[in-house]
C-alpha cells in the first residue's frame, strides 16, 4: 500500500521517483534561493528545490506569483534548466542559465517574450526574519483545560530542568489486530486485512505526541540541530510550542528516544505497531474508525475538518488546489495535541495531526507470520511503519488499522512520533 503523498514545493528531500539502486544524490540536491537583480519587473526571489542524478537535474520553483517544475542539466560548474510554470493561470517558460561556485551561483532568466533577468543563487533554506521578541506562543498548556501534567506554558513534566513528555500506564491484554470491513478500499487494506489476535504487555505510553517543546528540549541538552520548520510557518518551533514536532525522521525519533533513557534511567523506544493499536482501540474490537464506524467530522484533525463535510476525491482534490494547498504553504496545518478529544484512554490524536512513526520494520505480509504475544516487527527491511494519519488525509486512509510506510530517512511535514517505556516494576 502506498497512501497518497502531497506533492508539493518543499514538501521535503524527496527521491522524484529514484530507485534503491540509483546512483547518490548530487551536489546540487537540497534547497536553494535565488535573488532576482534585474528584471524588466523588479527585484523578486525564488524558493527551488534541486535533486541531481549524475548530470540530470529535476525539481520544483516556486515565487509569489507562479510555481513549476523543472528539468535541465548540470556538469559540475555550468546550470541550465527549463522551468514550466503556471503564471496567472497559464504556462510560461523560463531558461535558467548559472554559474556554480560551490554554495553560490549567478546567472540569467530567459523568459521569451517576457524579456530576460539576472539573479544570484544561494545554498540553503532563505533566512526567516528574525521573530519579534515580543511574538506570543500560540496555545498555551496552561489554557487547555484538560487534566494533564504541565511545565507553564507546556506539557509535560520537569526534571532537571528538562521538559519531558508524561507517560500514562497501560495493562496490557488481547485483541483483534487488523481490519477485513467492506469499508476499506483493498488496494489500501491488503497489508492489514488479516484479522488475529495478539497480545500485549504492560506498558506505559505518552498520551500526548511528542511536541515542539519537549523536542526542543532534547536539541539543547544534547546540542543536536532542531529539525527545520516547514516552509511557510513561520518559527513553528518556538511560537507553536504544544503542535507535534515534525520533519523528523525514524532515526531521530529513536535517539529522542535514547536520550530519555539515559537522563531518566527508563528503557525507551518508539510503539510497536500492536501496542499503538491496543491503545488506539481502548478495548473495543471491531471499530473501524476511532469513533465507530462512521467519522466524526469534527472528531480529529485531518483534511476535512477544514473542510466541514466528507467529500468525495474530486471534491476533496478541488479544496486542495483552492485552498488546502495555499494553507499549508502559509500556516501550520497541524494543531495543539489537545485540541480533539482523546480516545477512551485518554491518548490524544491517535487519529489525525501527524503520522506517527512505529518502531517496526515494514512487511506486507507481517500479519500472518507475526507471533502472537508482543509482536516486535521483522528483524530487516527497508521502510519503517507509520500509524496515526495526518491533517492531509481524507478517511479513507484514517482507519485504526491503516498501515503507511516510508524509508526511515525522511523528513516529511505530516510525520511525527509518540513514545512508549516498559511498564514500572517490569524493567
Amino acid at each position: 500500500m502506498r497512501l497518497p503523498v502531497i506533492a508539493t514545493m518543499f514538501l521535503a528531500f524527496v527521491h522524484f521517483g529514484t530507485s534503491a539502486t540509483a546512483e547518490e544524490p548530487g551536489p546540487m540536491s537540497g534547497e536553494w534561493y535565488f535573488d532576482v537583480l534585474t528584471s524588466p519587473n523588479g527585484p523578486g526571489a525564488r524558493e527551488v528545490l534541486f535533486y541531481q542524478e549524475g548530470e540530470r537535474v529535476i525539481g520544483f520553483i516556486e515565487s509569489n506569483s507562479a510555481t513549476g517544475r523543472f528539468v535541465g542539466s548540470f556538469d559540475g560548474k555550468n546550470l541550465e534548466f527549463t522551468a514550466v510554470l503556471e503564471f496567472g493561470g497559464q504556462p510560461m517558460a523560463a531558461v535558467y542559465e548559472a554559474t556554480v561556485d560551490g554554495d553560490t551561483m549567478t546567472g540569467t532568466i530567459t523568459y521569451g517574450l517576457y524579456g530576460k533577468a539576472t539573479f544570484a543563487g544561494f545554498r540553503g533554506r532563505r533566512p526567516a526574519d528574525p521573530t519579534p521578541a515580543d511574538a506570543a506562543l500560540v496555545g498555551s498548556a496552561r489554557d487547555s483545560k484538560i487534566d494533564a501534567e504541565t511545565v507553564g506554558d507546556f506539557f509535560g513534566v520537569s526534571s532537571d530542568s528538562m521538559l519531558l513528555p508524561e507517560m500514562i500506564q497501560v495493562k496490557g491484554g488481547s485483541f483483534q489486530m487488523g481490519d477485513n470491513s467492506e469499508a476499506i478500499n483493498p488496494d489500501y487494506g491488503a497489508d492489514f486485512s488479516g484479522v488475529h489476535v495478539v497480545e500485549v504487555s504492560d506498558f506505559r505510553m505518552s498520551p500526548f505526541l511528542v511536541t515542539n517543546a519537549q523536542y526542543l528540549s532534547f536539541c539543547e541538552a544534547t546540542n543536536r540541530e532542531p529539525p527545520l520548520p516547514p516552509k511557510g510557518w513561520g518559527d513553528y518551533l518556538h511560537l507553536y510550542p504544544n503542535h507535534p514536532v515534525v520533519n523528523v525522521n525514524s532515526h531521530d525519533a529513536d535517539a529522542y528516544t535514547a536520550w530519555l533513557s539515559s537522563v531518566t534511567g527508563d528503557n525507551y523506544r518508539l510503539p510497536t505497531e500492536a501496542e499503538w493499536e491496543y491503545t488506539a482501540r481502548a478495548g473495543v474490537d471491531g471499530n473501524s474508525y476511532l469513533f465507530g464506524n462512521e467519522w466524526d467530522v469534527d472528531g480529529a484533525n485531518i483534511s476535512i475538518w477544514r473542510i466541514g463535510h466528507i467529500p468525495d476525491r474530486d471534491g476533496w482534490k478541488s479544496w486542495w488546489d483552492s485552498e488546502g494547498q495555499k494553507m499549508a504553504k502559509s500556516q501550520p496545518m497541524t494543531t495543539q495535541v489537545a485540541a480533539f478529544a482523546p480516545n477512551g484512554w485518554g491518548f490524544y490524536d491517535m487519529t489525525g495531526n501527524v503520522w506517527e512513526w512505529m518502531h517496526d520494520i515494514y512487511q506486507a505480509d507481517y500479519y500472518s507470520v507475526s507471533p502472537k504475544k508482543d509482536p516486535m516487527g521483522p528483524a530487516e527491511g527497508n521502510q519503517k511503519v507509520l500509524r496515526g494519519c495526518s491533517w492531509y488525509n481524507k478517511p479513507d486512509v484514517c482507519f485504526i488499522a491503516t498501515r503507511d510506510r516510508y524509508a526511515p530517512e525522511e523528513r516529511l511535514y505530516y510525520n511525527g512520533f509518540r513514545i512508549v517505556a516498559a511498564s514500572r516494576g517490569s524493567q
